[in-house]
């Protein structure tokens, strides 16, 4: 019986926490810790291309999430599109310019050498 005052508190200051986030991550954790397990590319790209569209919806996608997914496209050999992810999180992350440029850069020369 004198636990039960300590789990009411417990379960009231539990329902005060937020779960919201500045960014929208949708299943990436799950799907990153799947992909470094069993090192299956095209579901990881799957999950990554679902959270990203979950986090357009809101205009909260996570810085990195856009190069990941264009990094992962790069080692596929598909640099159009790698270029094109790159570009997305140079221009909704500023900072990253200078590091996206090159990446870019990287995937117009035909070859995979300029962004490993």
């Amino acid at each position: 019986m004198k636990w039960v005052p300590i789990i009411g508190a417990a379960l009231m200051l539990s329902a005060c926490a937020s779960t919201n986030s500045l960014y929208e991550w949708g299943s990436y954790q799950p799907a990153l810790v799947s992909y470094k397990k069993n090192a299956d590319q095209a579901a990881f790209e799957k999950e990554l291309r679902e959270s990203i569209i979950k986090g357009e919806e809101s205009n909260r996608v996570p810085p990195g999430m856009y190069a990941e997914l264009g990094y992962l496209l790069y080692e596929q050999g598909k640099l159009p599109e790698a270029a094109e992810f790159f570009g997305k999180e140079r221009d909704a992350y500023p900072e990253s310019a200078a590091l996206m440029n090159k990446l870019i850069a990287g995937t117009s020369g035909g070859t995979q050498g300029g962004a490993r």
